[in-house]
């Protein structure tokens, strides 16, 4: 059995791409491998976000050089801006 399709393919909700990178990602990188049980805890974590959370939450756990897949806020946009700045060099309401 190969050791990165210890979940099966055919699991729904778990975005098992991304799954297999974090695996081997621990092995290789870590030299900590994931233990069966590890392999079911996490999916099971994993369940709790859509697969392009998912995504998003192991990325940033490699980036991070993290042990452990963990929620992190989505960044937040920079601006609260209601109109562009176009828009507002353009304005000439306050004109009339």
């Amino acid at each position: 059995m190969n050791r990165l399709q210890l979940v099966p393919e055919f699991c729904t909700g778990v975005n098992q791409e991304y799954l297999d990178e974090w695996i081997a990602y621990r092995n290789e990188d870590l030299k900590k491998p994931m233990t069966p049980r590890a392999i079911k805890m996490l999916t099971k974590k994993l369940l709790q976000w859509s697969e392009q959370e998912q995504e998003r939450l192991i990325c940033n756990a490699i980036e991070m050089n993290w042990r452990g897949v963990h929620y992190v806020d989505p960044p937040k946009s920079a601006s609260t801006r209601q109109t562009s700045i176009r828009d507002d060099l353009t304005d000439t309401s306050w004109a009339r």
